[in-house]
């Protein structure tokens, strides 16, 4: 079920757009007579437009397609979260494209947002299902390769293993329609005062458009705060994580606190090594008399 489809002359349509990206009105190519030869952008096999009982938009393949079709497999989760992450970053004044590959097929992006000017790219990753620690780092590499920034954006009920070994959140998808998507984990603010990460809540709307401003950006957590604890079902529960989506102002307070706490550490292993010497003095004076 992709979103995009490639025209004959026109090139790529994109149904979640308007004008499909070329100025096409969607009744010129849904259940008309003769059917456009619309293909995927992936398989090359033929494709029809259609529309769910929701509403959205979408393009379906014809029948006997090709099982190993990549956006032939993925879920109706998945494409709802990519159809949400285009809207919030079209909503932050970005350009979103949906379903973009690489030129020598490296990687084929989800949702890719350019800035206004078109100098920014940053990947949006719908990732649902399983995939090893390796795998995702050597993928989030091969944008990194190319310039572009990434999120990997995990729907699941549960953290995945790679939620902190790449620049990643977990989302909430609404009860109700009318709900926002939540960013529910992978996004802390550090507490100077109690030197320790907290958890942070937000909408997945304002998360992309921090994100793609530069406002929140993804932080190394320094080996003694990478545990982090959570309230879940009434339950305090530890967590531990080695990279966060954070602000710049909570990345430089926790090299703050770190540097408060070295020199708390110093300035205690000074005090015992002079109480030790103090004490030695003593002892050999005790043996003197």
């Amino acid at each position: 079920m992709p979103f995009t489809a490639l025209h004959p002359e026109l090139g790529r349509l994109d149904s979640t757009l308007p004008s499909l990206g070329h100025g096409l009105e969607w009744g010129q190519i849904h259940k008309v007579h003769p059917r456009v030869p619309l293909t995927c952008p992936d398989c090359s096999w033929g494709l029809h437009p259609k529309v769910s009982r929701y509403g959205v938009r979408f393009f379906c393949h014809d029948r006997e397609r090709p099982e190993s079709c990549e956006l032939l497999n993925e879920s109706w989760e998945h494409h709802m979260l990519k159809l949400e992450m285009a809207g919030a970053i079209r909503a932050a004044g970005w350009f979103a494209a949906l379903e973009v590959p690489a030129e020598d097929g490296a990687w084929r992006a989800d949702v890719m947002a350019s800035s206004a000017d078109g100098s920014r790219r940053m990947a949006w990753e719908a990732q649902l299902s399983q995939i090893t620690v390796d795998d995702i780092a050597d993928r989030t590499d091969r944008y990194a390769d190319e310039g572009i920034r990434v999120c990997w954006v995990h729907p699941g009920a549960r953290p995945p293993r790679w939620i902190s070994a790449v620049p990643a959140v977990r989302v909430r998808a609404p009860k109700e329609r009318e709900q926002p998507w939540m960013v529910d984990d992978g996004l802390a603010g550090f507490v100077y005062r109690s030197g320790r990460w907290e958890f942070r809540e937000e909408t997945l709307e304002r998360f992309v458009r921090w994100a793609l401003e530069g406002q929140l950006v993804p932080a190394e957590v320094l080996r003694r705060y990478r545990r982090v604890y959570r309230v879940v079902d009434g339950e305090q529960r530890q967590f531990k994580r080695d990279q966060w989506w954070t602000s710049k102002r909570s990345i430089a307070d926790q090299d703050k606190h770190e540097a408060m706490r070295q020199q708390q550490e110093a300035a205690r292993a000074e005090r015992e090594a002079r109480q030790q010497e103090q004490e030695e003095a003593a002892e050999r004076r005790r043996k003197e008399l």
